[in-house]
């Protein structure tokens, strides 16, 4: 990733494919059974000379914690490695064809392609005890969208989180928050035009350029992009609670708090860089910027602090990838004695060790041997908790293969001075609601 959470391509495209894909998949019973046998299978005898073919999105270089893993298990069980790259996105258009013709990887790292056509992978509760996984995490990166059958299991796991300037911080006279003691938006906002008062910094605060990043605002807000509606759902963006908290981020904006110019749509300038070059006292972004930090800010000394309380509660967003096996795949035996292997505690502590990442275990947790990363990382595996049920909602209707860049384009007109507010998000219902035939939650 390191920011694995990707795009998914338009609802016709998703339609057509689940169409040219309807002939290819399995039962529900049938999957779990055959999963199972190829797991005891696997179990019953040596993988001595047996084979692997590995999809993986991009070509591992010699630090990829994942690739080092499935090479060293290949070493000790005496199995054959075969990779195979494509692109996360590029899997979305070729997946259809490979399954269809059934020339199918027997291992898959992806964000998305078990969770559009879980018919085609196998149930991994027969592979894996799924209680040794974080809720959250199992839902959002591994479970189907439209069941709860886990087809993928999340190996790499991120979450929305804040940085902040401890230099500037400390030359404002301003106290970080603490887990204990997380500020509100409110204090946020009132905070970062103090430190941009103080002449330490050019702006308070600053986030991503991402939909995904503003969306914290709104969940922390109790506001959603969608409601259940029994088996359906109904459009809920332009609801009350979601223009306060668009009007309160277009004044943050405005009042120069923010760079305006980026989530305006005039300057493509990344936040992330005024962030690390100073010029950013606060920065909404994510644990897989973390380690680039740690290189690349030299001018300051940064940490990281907890999410700040809306009106309804604090909010994070997680994604991440998966690995997943295909139900045809020739070998689908041999990468289920991998993925078992691969979460055993053992074997997973090592690999995280490797990945400086975020953990999806419950028993695992990465231990930087520096003292203040070590405290920064219970910080941001602290967030996970933050996870709100309307984000696990949101997530579940798969409401992006509808639309996606449109809500954040007309959040970045609203933010212009454009449209209002209110409109933008009025506009952005309309079109949600036209392509996914929900409707419009009064």
């Amino acid at each position: 990733m390191k920011k694995t959470t990707k795009k998914v391509m338009a609802g016709l495209m998703a339609a057509a494919m689940a169409v040219s894909l309807s002939a290819c998949g399995g039962g529900d019973s049938k999957e779990a059974t055959t999963a199972a046998a190829g797991v005891q299978a696997a179990e019953a005898g040596s993988l001595q000379g047996k084979s692997i073919k590995v999809l993986a999105p991009e070509e591992p270089g010699s630090e990829d914690a994942l690739n080092n893993a499935i090479d060293k298990w290949a070493a000790e069980e005496g199995v054959k490695v075969e990779r195979i790259i494509i692109s996360h996105d590029d899997q979305l258009t070729k997946f259809p064809a490979m399954a269809k013709n059934k020339d199918l990887p027997d291992l898959i790292q992806t964000t998305r392609l078990h969770q559009l056509y879980p018919e085609e992978f196998v149930d991994m509760s027969t592979v894996v005890d799924l209680d040794l996984f974080e809720e959250s995490a199992l839902k959002i990166v591994g479970k189907d969208y439209k069941s709860d059958k886990i087809s993928g299991l999340p190996s790499q796991f991120t979450t929305t989180n804040m940085y902040y300037n401890i230099d500037a911080f400390e030359k404002a006279g301003i106290e970080a928050p603490t887990v204990d003691n997380p500020w509100t938006w409110d204090e946020l906002y009132e905070n970062a035009a103090k430190l941009q008062a103080s002449g330490g910094v050019k702006y308070g605060f600053a986030a991503d350029v991402s939909r995904a990043r503003y969306d914290i605002l709104m969940y922390a807000n109790g506001g959603s992009l969608v409601v259940q509606d029994g088996d359906t759902f109904k459009v809920n963006v332009n609801c009350p609670a979601n223009v306060s908290t668009l009007e309160t981020f277009v004044k943050a904006n405005e009042d120069g708090v923010m760079p305006k110019a980026i989530w305006a749509g005039g300057s493509t300038d990344n936040p992330v860089e005024y962030f690390k070059n100073g010029d950013a006292a606060i920065l909404l972004s994510g644990s897989w910027n973390y380690n680039s930090m740690t290189t690349d800010v030299t001018k300051f000394q940064f940490g990281v602090m907890p999410s700040p309380k809306g009106t309804s509660s604090q909010a994070a967003i997680i994604g991440g990838s998966a690995l997943a096996i295909p139900e045809n795949a020739a070998n689908k035996d041999v990468a289920a004695a991998f993925v078992k292997w691969f979460y055993t505690e053992e074997n997973f502590k090592e690999y995280l060790q490797n990945d400086k990442g975020l953990s999806s275990l419950k028993s695992v947790v990465y231990e930087p041997s520096d003292e203040k990363a070590a405290a920064d990382y219970k910080i941001l595996q602290n967030e996970v908790s933050y996870v709100t049920d309307t984000f696990m909602v949101d997530e579940s209707s798969a409401w992006r293969t509808y639309k996606d860049n449109e809500y954040r384009d007309y959040i970045k007109r609203a933010v212009s001075g454009e449209i209002t507010a209110k409109d933008a998000l009025d506009a952005f219902a309309k079109e949600l609601s036209e392509s996914s035939k929900w409707e419009i939650a009064e």
